[in-house]
C-alpha cells in the first residue's frame, strides 16, 4: 500500500455584522463563531475568521460572552484572525485613504477586543487592487490569500499550479500569498466530491498543498451554510485513507514556505475581474463613497490646519477627534461589499451611514471655515477661499450673493486665500449656437456641438486638428431594452442664462431623458460634462444591457488608468463571466453573461496617441470596457437582477475631458483630485481678523510626490504598539501626513510646514516608528507617513480652576 499524500486543509469562516445582523438579527454573529467552534471540534481542524471589524465592536457590547469565546479560541491558536478590515470592501472601488483607514480601524478593533494582532489578509469578497500589498504591510501584515469566492458576484484572478506566491504590488511589496488553484473549495458540500476526483492527481514529490476553503457559517434553517450539513461530507473528505491531512491556520501553513522558494507574481489590473454588478443605479453608492471620503478628508485637514492657530477652538478640545473618526467608521463600513452587491436587500441602511458620516464630517468643515473667515484678516464681503489639497488650486463657483459663476485662482495648498470682489474673475460667456448645434471657445480651447447635440471635436494647441474620432463624437447614449437596442435623440439645445453652460436634452423614443451641461471651465484648460438622468425606462438586465457612452481619440493606442494611490497603464485583455438569478435571488436559476475586456477606473481614464492624449476624469461611474477599434465605453447606469424589483431610475455624473500634451501619473492624480474635491467657501461677514489673508500650512518639495492626507492622531491610537512614534513627543494630538510617490521615480523628497517642528518621525500605516527626520528617501510608487509634533498646534489648556467661583456658589441665590 503506497504512503498517504500528506496535505493541509484549512478554511475561513466569513460572516459581518453589516447586512446579515441587519436582516437576520443579533443572532448572528454569535452563532456563527458557536457554528465555527463545533466544525473545528468535530473535525480536529483549525480555521480562520473573518468577521468585519465593526462586528467585533458589536460583539463587544451585544455578545461578550460570544466574543470572550472567540478570543479564547483565537489565543489558544484553534483560530486565526484573517482580513481583519473594519468594513470588508471592494477595495478598488474606494478611495486610497479609505482603504487605508479600513486596514488601521480593523486591526486596532482585532489588538483592543481579540488580544491579538492580524497577520494575514484574507478577504470573502473581491478586495485587491496593485497597492494593497504595500498597505497590507504598511499595517503589519505579512501573508495573504488570493482565493475570493463566487456568491453574487464572480471574481477572477489568475489560476496557478502553485499553491502559493510571492504576491508583488506596485512598488515592490511582497506578501506570501495562497493562490487561486483547483484546491480552493466552495461553501457547499457538493463541492467536495468534484475535489476528490481530483486529489489524486497531486504529485507526491511537491511540497504538501493546500485545500482553501470558504465557509459562511449560520445554524439557521433560514441559511444554506451551517455545520449541521457540512460536516458528514467534510469529514468524508478528511478521513480519505489515501491522505495524510494536516491542520493549520492559513498564516502557519504560510509561514512553512521560505520566500526564497516562491514565485514572485505581479497581478496585473486587465488579469482580474471584479465579477460585481458595477453601474447599478447610477453607482449611487459608488458616488456616496467618494463624496463621504471627499468630505471627511476635507474636514480633517481643515481641522488639523485650524489647531495652529490656537483658540478659539471650533469646537472644545483642539481636535475634534471622536467627530471625524466617527464619521470615519461610518463611511468604512457603508463600504462594505454587501451594500455595494446587496443594494435592493440591504442598501437602505448603508446609505444612512454614508449619510451620516457626511452630517458629521460637513459639520466639522462648516464650523471650521466659519470660525477661520472671522479670525482671517479680511474686509466685510470678501470671500475665503480654503483648498484642502496638497497643492495650489483653481475653482469656479457660485458666488454667494450674487448667484454669478465667479474664478478664485492660485489657492495655496491646505490652507486658504482671501478674495475682494476685484480679485474674483467673471466666468464670462463662452458658446455660441450655430447650424443647429453650437460652438464654445475659452482660452485655446474649442468645442463643436452638432445638430444632434453630440460633441463632435475638442481643439487644443496639442491637438489642432481635433481629438476626437470623427466617426465616434461624445454624448451618445444606448442600452438594450426587451432585447433591442434603444438610444437618445436630441430634444433641444441652449444656453443655461445663469451658469452661461451649454444645455443639451435628449429624450427616449417612450419616456424619460437625459440632460446634459456642458461646460467650458475657467479655471482649468478643459471640457465639463455634467449629466442628469430621470424617469428612465428600466434597460434589461445585466452589464451588457446597460446605459453606456463611448470615447475615442484620434490614433488611440493605449489607455492609462488608476486605483487606489496609483496611475498605471491597462490592456486590452479577457471575457470573464457574470451570472445572475432569474427571479428570488436565493431560490432561482442563475444565467451568465461574458463580459468582454473589462476595466475598472476609480477616477481617470487617459487615451493615449503617442505623445498627447485625451484625459478623461469621473466623478464615480468606475466601470469600463475596452473595444478593439480603441474606443472605450463607459457603463452609466444598470439594472442588476439580485436587487429582484428594485431599481432607480435616475442618475447624475460629471467628466472632465482634457486635452493634453505629455503628461505624468502624477499630474493625473493631482488633476483627477481637484476635479473630485472642490475649494470650499465662505463670506467675511464683518472687517478684519488676527490670521493672514493667504496661508499654506505645508508644502512638498517633488513635482513626483503628493501630499495625500493631513490629520491629527491621539496616544489612544498608539494603543498596544510599542513603537507607536508620538509616545516619545510628550504631548498629544500628533500630526500626522501622507504622501503617496506616483511616478515610479522615487528619490528624496523634502516636507516644509508653516510651523515648528519640535518632533518628526517616519512610520508605517500604523503609526510605529521606521525612520527619524522630516527629508525622506520615498521609494518608486511608495507610500510614507510622517508623525509631527507642531509646537504651534499643541492644545492650549485654559486654566478653569481660576474661574471656579463662577460655578461654586452661583446655586446659592
Amino acid at each position: 500500500m503506497s504512503r498517504p499524500l500528506p496535505i493541509y486543509y484549512t478554511f475561513g469562516n466569513h460572516m459581518h455584522w453589516v447586512d446579515m445582523e441587519w436582516l437576520w438579527g443579533y443572532h448572528v454573529l454569535p452563532g456563527s463563531i458557536h457554528d465555527m467552534l463545533r466544525f473545528c471540534h468535530e473535525t480536529g481542524a483549525k480555521g480562520n475568521v473573518n468577521f468585519d471589524g465593526v462586528g467585533y465592536e458589536k460583539l463587544a457590547s451585544e455578545y461578550p460572552e460570544a466574543l470572550s469565546e472567540l478570543r479564547k479560541a483565537v489565543q489558544a491558536g484553534t483560530v486565526e484572525v484573517v482580513g481583519a478590515s473594519y468594513g470588508q470592501p471592494y477595495g478598488a472601488l474606494h478611495g486610497g485613504e479609505s482603504n487605508i483607514r479600513q486596514r488601521i480601524y480593523g486591526v486596532r478593533s482585532a489588538m483592543r477586543l481579540l488580544g491579538i494582532r492580524p497577520r494575514t489578509f484574507w478577504e470573502e469578497e473581491f478586495d485587491f487592487f496593485p497597492q494593497l500589498p504595500q498597505i497590507l504591510s504598511g499595517v503589519g501584515f505579512d501573508g495573504a490569500s488570493l482565493f475570493f469566492q463566487w456568491t453574487w458576484h464572480t471574481p477572477e484572478i489568475p489560476f496557478e499550479e502553485a499553491p502559493v506566491v510571492l504576491w508583488t504590488g506596485h512598488d515592490g511589496t511582497t506578501l506570501r500569498a495562497a493562490t487561486r488553484n483547483r484546491l480552493n473549495l466552495h461553501q457547499w458540500p457538493e463541492d467536495v466530491d468534484v475535489l476528490l476526483s481530483q486529489l489524486h492527481d497531486q504529485s507526491k514529490d511537491e511540497k504538501p498543498p493546500l485545500i482553501l476553503q470558504w465557509l459562511e457559517l449560520m445554524p439557521s434553517p433560514d441559511w444554506m451554510c451551517r455545520s449541521q450539513v457540512l460536516l458528514p461530507k467534510t469529514k468524508e473528505l478528511l478521513s480519505d485513507p489515501r491522505f495524510e491531512f494536516r491542520f493549520s491556520t492559513l498564516g502557519e501553513y504560510l509561514r512553512t514556505w521560505p520566500v526564497a522558494d516562491l514565485q514572485p507574481r505581479r497581478y496585473k489590473p486587465h488579469e482580474v475581474f471584479h465579477g460585481m454588478s458595477l453601474g447599478k443605479n447610477g453607482d449611487l453608492f459608488r458616488r456616496l463613497s467618494r463624496k463621504a471620503e471627499q468630505s471627511v478628508l476635507d474636514a480633517e485637514t481643515l481641522a488639523a490646519v485650524a489647531g495652529l492657530f490656537g483658540r478659539p477652538y471650533a469646537q472644545w478640545d483642539v481636535y475634534p477627534t471622536w467627530e471625524l473618526e466617527e464619521a470615519w467608521r461610518e463611511l468604512l463600513q457603508a463600504q462594505h461589499h454587501d451594500n455595494d452587491e446587496c443594494e435592493g436587500l440591504c442598501g437602505h441602511i448603508g446609505r444612512f451611514s454614508y449619510e451620516r458620516s457626511l452630517s458629521l464630517s460637513g459639520h466639522v468643515l462648516n464650523r471650521t471655515c466659519d470660525l477661520l473667515s472671522r479670525r482671517i484678516d479680511a474686509a466685510e464681503g470678501d470671500l475665503v477661499v480654503f483648498n484642502a489639497l496638497g497643492w495650489p488650486v483653481s475653482d469656479t463657483f457660485f458666488h454667494p450673493v450674487t448667484g454669478e459663476p465667479v474664478v478664485a485662482r492660485d489657492v495655496p495648498a491646505l490652507g486658504w486665500r482671501s478674495f475682494s470682489p476685484e480679485q474674483l474673475e467673471a466666468k464670462g460667456p463662452a458658446w455660441e449656437l450655430k447650424d443647429g448645434g453650437a460652438i464654445g471657445r475659452r482660452g485655446e480651447i474649442e468645442v463643436v456641438v452638432d445638430s444632434q447635440g453630440r460633441i463632435a471635436q475638442i481643439s487644443s494647441p496639442e491637438w489642432p486638428e481635433g481629438a476626437l474620432e470623427e466617426s465616434l463624437p461624445l454624448l451618445q447614449f444606448s442600452c438594450i431594452e426587451g432585447g433591442q437596442p434603444a438610444s437618445f435623440a436630441v430634444e433641444s439645445i441652449s444656453i443655461d442664462p445663469q451658469s452661461l453652460d451649454l444645455v443639451v436634452r435628449f429624450q427616449h423614443p417612450v419616456e424619460g431623458g437625459i440632460r446634459a451641461f456642458v461646460k467650458l471651465p475657467a479655471d482649468a484648460a478643459a471640457v465639463d460634462v455634467s449629466l442628469t438622468a430621470a424617469s428612465l425606462r428600466r434597460p434589461d438586465g445585466g452589464m451588457n444591457a446597460g446605459l453606456q457612452t463611448a470615447f475615442q481619440i484620434r490614433g488611440s493606442q493605449s489607455v492609462v488608468t488608476d486605483s487606489p494611490y496609483a496611475v498605471h497603464p491597462i490592456e486590452r485583455s479577457g471575457v470573464f463571466k457574470k451570472k445572475y438569478p432569474t427571479g428570488d435571488w436565493m431560490t432561482s436559476k442563475q444565467w451568465f453573461e461574458d463580459v468582454v475586456a473589462p476595466f475598472d477606473a476609480y477616477s481617470l481614464v487617459d487615451l493615449l496617441a503617442e505623445d498627447r492624449g485625451l484625459l478623461i476624469l469621473h466623478d464615480g461611474s468606475p466601470q469600463w470596457f475596452h473595444d478593439e477599434q480603441g474606443s472605450v465605453r463607459n457603463l452609466l447606469t444598470m439594472f442588476d437582477p439580485w436587487d429582484e424589483e428594485y431599481w432607480i431610475d435616475r442618475f447624475q455624473a460629471s467628466y472632465r475631458l482634457i486635452p493634453h500634451g505629455p503628461l505624468s501619473h502624477s499630474d493625473r492624480w493631482r488633476a483627477a483630485q481637484t476635479f473630485l474635491r472642490p475649494t470650499r467657501v465662505a463670506m467675511k461677514l464683518h472687517s478684519g481678523g488676527d490670521l493672514p489673508a493667504s496661508f499654506s500650512a505645508a508644502q512638498c518639495g517633488s513635482p513626483h510626490v503628493a501630499i495625500a492626507a493631513l490629520y491629527r492622531e491621539t496616544l489612544e491610537s498608539g494603543r498596544g504598539l510599542e513603537s507607536y512614534a508620538a509616545s516619545s513627543f510628550g504631548v498629544d494630538y500628533p500630526y500626522v501626513v501622507r504622501l503617496v510617490e506616483l511616478d515610479g521615480v522615487g528619490g528624496p523628497t523634502k516636507l516644509s510646514f508653516a510651523a515648528s517642528v519640535a518632533s518628526v518621525a517616519e512610520t508605517n500605516l500604523m503609526g510605529e516608528r521606521t525612520g527619524d527626520g522630516i527629508n525622506l528617501d520615498i521609494r518608486p510608487f511608495g507610500i510614507a507617513t510622517l508623525m509631527l509634533d507642531l509646537i504651534e498646534g499643541r492644545k492650549q489648556n485654559r486654566d478653569l480652576d481660576a474661574k471656579r467661583e463662577i460655578w461654586a456658589t452661583v446655586h446659592r441665590l
